[in-house]
């Protein structure tokens, strides 16, 4: 599925028109959390965060520049708008103040649907120089790859690269141990008797080995997992 481990956030107050963007993200695969209007969606992320949000503007209470203007900055977000709104003045404008791409209502699914995948495709490869992520330590390779502080790169497995693709998005914060397994494309229970303690166990046993260096990774209890600078 195309949309296989993004996490999506859609915002939108029509019901109809929820649901359908929805249930149809879901089909291919994209993690989704669907919300009317900004309040819902800032508790949400408060609990879990989210790849990419998909925003409409003209909203109740707040409207969609505002939540933008709150979350750009706020966290690692991809935001894309889709409007009914067509000037092109309107489009500049929110391009300029921090959207990664603006569709127009209606919008056709195949081409929401590659503009997602295309904008989380860009985010991820921009992460070692754009996140606050620990000092020296950085993905490559689309996260195939991890790149020590002297230099050197080692291999990841495809695992151990969704794990550390989520830690690096909140560098310094406990990300829970239900958003890693997650990640890796599991239920919530799949990693029952610490597997996903010996992964993680494995991965900084070679990162050891192959670098003499120690990764800045260490459990919180009863929480989940931090990269540390």
């Amino acid at each position: 599925m195309i949309g296989k481990g993004i996490r999506v956030c859609v915002v939108e107050d029509d019901d109809d028109l929820r649901e359908e963007l929805a249930c149809a993200l879901s089909r291919d695969g994209f993690d989704v959390r669907a919300f009317s209007g900004s309040l819902d969606l800032y508790a949400a992320l408060l609990h879990q965060p989210a790849d990419l949000l998909l925003l409409d503007l003209g909203l109740p209470g707040e409207d969609g520049h505002t939540i933008m203007r709150r979350l750009k900055d706020a966290m690692p977000l991809g935001i894309v708008i889709c409007s009914a709104r067509s000037a092109m003045d309107e489009r500049v404008s929110t391009m300029m103040t921090g959207a990664d791409a603006y569709l127009v209502k209606p919008v056709d699914m195949r081409e929401l649907v590659a503009t997602l995948v295309s904008v989380h495709r860009r985010l991820s490869k921009t992460i070692a120089i754009s996140s606050p992520e620990p000092p020296g330590w950085s993905l490559i390779d689309d996260g195939w790859s991890l790149r020590t502080p002297e230099g050197a790169t080692l291999p990841l497995t495809a695992s151990e690269g969704a794990v550390l693709r989520l830690l690096f998005t909140a560098p310094g914060q406990p990300v829970s141990r239900d958003s890693i397994v997650q990640a890796l494309g599991h239920s919530s229970d799949y990693y029952l008797d610490h597997r996903l303690d010996m992964l993680l166990s494995r991965l900084r046993r070679k990162v050891r080995e192959l670098s003499g260096l120690r990764l800045p990774l260490r459990a919180v209890r009863g929480v989940g997992f931090i990269l540390h600078p």
